[in-house]
C-alpha cells in the first residue's frame, strides 16, 4: 500500500520533496497557503548561487554534487533551463573562513580550482577590484539557478507523477499519535502516514517546541549603468566575499540584469502575518 504523505509548503524544499516522493510511488498531497512560486518565502527572485567548494564544511560537497545531477535530470524531464554554469569566486583573506574553508573542501574532494591573487583577479575579471591582502578561490563549476523556474518545474513534475497540489490552503495545526498524522487546514481535515513540514517562516507557530526565530534576509538586484556586457558570466562569475571575519555578501548574476547582492549586516527578527511578513520599525528604518 502506498505511503500517504502531506507536504506543507511548496517552495524550494517542499516542491522538491513532493516531486521525489511522488516519483517514488507515495500518495502525495501538497499544500501551500499561497500560489507558488510566490514572494512570501525564501525562494523567489531571479537567481540563486550553486557551488561545489562549500566553505561551511566538506561534508556538503557530495550532497551538492548530487544536486547538480538532479538539476540536469529535471531539466531533461521538463525542457526548462534551470542551471547555468558561470564559475565562481570565493574572495577574502587567505586565512579567512571563506577562502580557507573552500580550499579545504576543494582539496579534500579533488575539485577543480585555482587560487588567484588580487592582481590576477583584476586582470582576468576586470569588474572585480580586490583589496590588498585578499585572494580568491576560483571554481569553474559554480553557477546560478533560477529559483522560481525550479519550483515550477518540480511542481509540474510532481503532478505528472500523481501528486495532488492544493494552493490557497493553509496548514493550521497537526497532531501525531504514533500511528499517523492528523492534519487540519483552513479547508479540511486529513489523516496521513507522514507529514513533511517545509513552511519556512511559519515554522515557529507550527513547531513551537523548537527555539526558532525568523530573520529577514534582504536581496537586491542591480541594473548596471553603461555596458552591461561587463557582467556577462565570462567576465563576472558568481562570487562570495568575506569582507570582515565571518561577515559575507554574495552576488549571482541575474539573467536579465546585473549582479545580485545579498548581505547579512544584522539579524532582524520577524513573524509572518497575513500575506507576508510583519516588519519591525528597526527593519523599516534600515531597509525601507
Amino acid at each position: 500500500m502506498a505511503l500517504s504523505v502531506i507536504v506543507a509548503g511548496l517552495g524550494a524544499m517542499g516542491s522538491a520533496a513532493a516531486f521525489h516522493l511522488a516519483r517514488r510511488g507515495a500518495k502525495v498531497l501538497g499544500l501551500d497557503k499561497f500560489v507558488p512560486p510566490h514572494p512570501f518565502g525564501s525562494s523567489h527572485g531571479q537567481s540563486r548561487i550553486i557551488r561545489e567548494a562549500y566553505f561551511e564544511h566538506p561534508a556538503y560537497v557530495p550532497l551538492v554534487q548530487r544536486a547538480y545531477e538532479l538539476w540536469r535530470e529535471l531539466e531533461e524531464m521538463t525542457g526548462e533551463r534551470l542551471l547555468g554554469i558561470t564559475g565562481g569566486l570565493m574572495i577574502g583573506k587567505p586565512e579567512g573562513e571563506l577562502v580557507a574553508g573552500a580550499l579545504r573542501s576543494a582539496r579534500l574532494h579533488g575539485l577543480a580550482h585555482e587560487v588567484l591573487t588580487a592582481d590576477e583577479v583584476r586582470r582576468r575579471f576586470p569588474v572585480f577590484h580586490l583589496p590588498d591582502g585578499f585572494v580568491a578561490l576560483y571554481e569553474p563549476r559554480a553557477g546560478i539557478l533560477s529559483p522560481e523556474r525550479c519550483i515550477a518545474a518540480h511542481l509540474t513534475s510532481a503532478q505528472r507523477h500523481g501528486a495532488d497540489l492544493r494552493f490557497g490552503e493553509a496548514l493550521m495545526e497537526w497532531r501525531t499519535d504514533g500511528k499517523g498524522v492528523t492534519v487540519i487546514t483552513d479547508k479540511g481535515r486529513y489523516r496521513v502516514d507522514a507529514l513533511v513540514l517545509s513552511v519556512g517562516a511559519w515554522f515557529p507557530s507550527l513547531m513551537p517546541s523548537l527555539p526558532l526565530q525568523v530573520e529577514r534576509q534582504v536581496m537586491f538586484w542591480f541594473r548596471p549603468k553603461g555596458d552591461g556586457n561587463r557582467f556577462a558570466p565570462e567576465g563576472c562569475p558568481i562570487f562570495i566575499v568575506e569582507f570582515a571575519p565571518s561577515r559575507f555578501f554574495y552576488g549571482p548574476r541575474a539573467p536579465s540584469m546585473g549582479p545580485t547582492r545579498r548581505s547579512f549586516p544584522r539579524a532582524v527578527v520577524h513573524r509572518p502575518v497575513g500575506r507576508g511578513m510583519e516588519r519591525s520599525a528597526e527593519d523599516q528604518r534600515h531597509w525601507g
